[in-house]
């Protein structure tokens, strides 16, 4: 029998953990917030597998341990599990910024379309870490914008790999088929075997979903649902948005799942890798920043000679009032982070006529006259102007050396740290999985042994800027 939700909390504590709230419910379980001892913040996803058959339990706890060997910036972390008392219970970053859905939704009630720079940038993130996933023969098989998930900093980090499933040696696509209906590929509605192309279906429709604020198939029942989405009109983003964009959505939404790029294609198109290289000068400047302050040369604490500015608001006070409510869509200042602790490069990416803000720090939170006054102050110097958006990087990061006994580039993010009511997703044909040896257990601190090959040669480009990304 299931332990009863209440015993959960003595679970939790004999190892170390305080339960804080649940958080969600459904068939699989339970999902609670907890407290560490060193008090740090995780999300427990505590999983019903009293009723598991013994291989179907350690099939689980083997899925555990791969999602734990998972480290991208844009995945959320994996970082313990324990399987006691009929729960097999999963410990993952907690993201304060909650997940994409919700955001859509705040959108959609304002009437206010996402500003495309960061529809951009998040559709990037997103698939930058569904090219590693894929290319450690992973399948995410659930992707929707309720299992993304905003960080504090305000990227875009992939999770909820409950489903995911790594391939076998043997195996070029995956026979079960699990997902979201309203993300269901045209493939999977025709009960046809899952594999790669699905994933980008389900992306092309967050991509829609992000722009028009809706889904792109809806129906009141599922075989409506089925039936729109097989033989259905496929929508189109709205003309507010760049050709590129609605191009690239048109194409993750073809129905003929061949003609679907991957995911290492899309991002080697110019204005991807101009959105990969911005964020890439935006991480190398925060790791300066850092560096500064480890080494002791803090940044400046009296804000520079402004402008005149206006007043500032009523009731708004703090060493930076001055300048609250006067920043403009451009202007690079600083922002004092309050997870990190110290003060980072930014630049503000939005702005409206009440003096709010947003920054590329944390694209979707609009930063009030009040908070201004105290967290953001003017940046002494501006960064040097980046090259052209359409111009391809060529500069190389250093990365591991190439293997000899297998082959291939080293791991392209070697230094990068960092429940819906339906469930059932789709795809075609994707080159095939090379043989690779099963992923041997992690209990104990092992590591976690690489595929024996990619699907392809990575993209240098987007390699360069994946190998020196940290700390997003």
């Amino acid at each position: 029998m299931p332990v009863p939700h209440r015993d959960l909390g003595p679970l939790l504590g004999k190892h170390g953990f305080g339960e804080v709230k649940k958080i969600g419910e459904g068939s699989f379980g339970k999902a609670l917030l907890v407290q560490a001892e060193d008090g740090a913040k995780l999300v427990c996803k505590a999983v019903d597998v009293s009723a598991a058959s013994s291989k179907e339990t350690q099939d689980a706890i083997k899925e555990s341990r791969l999602l734990a060997a998972l480290k991208h910036p844009y995945i959320v972390r994996y970082r313990h599990s324990f399987h006691e008392q009929g729960w097999l219970c999963i410990f993952m970053d907690y993201c304060e910024g909650g997940d994409l859905s919700k955001i859509i939704e705040s959108a959609k009630r304002r009437s206010q379309r996402l500003p495309e720079e960061q529809v951009l940038r998040w559709i990037t993130q997103a698939l930058l870490a569904l090219k590693y996933i894929h290319e450690k023969h992973v399948l995410h098989r659930d992707l929707k914008s309720g299992n993304f998930f905003i960080s504090s900093s305000g990227n875009l980090k992939m999770g909820d790999f409950g489903i995911a499933k790594v391939l076998s040696s043997t195996l070029a696509c995956a026979r079960t088929q699990i997902g979201t209906p309203y993300y269901l590929s045209p493939e999977v509605c025709q009960e046809k075997p899952y594999a790669w192309p699905s994933d980008i279906w389900a992306m092309g429709c967050i991509l829609y979903e992000l722009c028009a604020l809706k889904v792109p198939f809806d129906a009141p029942n599922i075989s409506t649902l089925v039936q729109r989405i097989c033989r259905g009109p496929t929508p189109a983003l709205p003309s507010s948005y760049s050709d590129f964009l609605r191009q690239l959505n048109t194409e993750m939404l073809s129905r003929n799942p061949a003609h679907r790029p991957s995911a290492e294609t899309i991002l080697q198109r110019p204005p991807m890798q101009a959105m990969v290289k911005h964020m890439l000068e935006e991480a190398q400047a925060a790791q300066e920043g850092r560096d500064r302050m480890s080494s002791g040369h803090k940044t400046h604490d009296t804000p520079l000679p402004p402008p005149p500015p206006p007043a500032p608001a009523p009731g708004v006070s703090g060493p930076y009032a001055d300048f609250a409510g006067t920043y403009r869509k451009g202007d690079f200042i600083e922002y004092h982070s309050s997870t990190h602790k110290e003060w980072l490069p930014a630049q503000i990416i939005d702005a409206d006529q009440e003096g709010r803000i947003v920054i590329d720090l944390k694209p979707g939170t609009w930063i009030a006259r009040a908070a201004q006054a105290m967290q953001v102050r003017p940046r002494r110097t501006s960064p040097p102007v980046p090259a052209p958006a359409v111009a391809p990087m060529r500069q190389r990061s250093p990365r591991r050396q190439r293997s000899p006994s297998v082959g291939r580039p080293a791991r392209e993010f070697a230094i990068l740290r960092e429940p819906s009511p339906w469930h059932r997703p789709g795809g075609s044909r994707e080159p095939s999985p090379r043989r690779h040896r099963e992923p041997s257990p992690l209990a104990g601190g092992s590591p976690h042994p690489e595929p024996s090959a990619p699907f392809g040669r990575p993209s240098r480009s987007v390699n360069a800027a994946g190998a020196v990304i940290a700390g997003l």
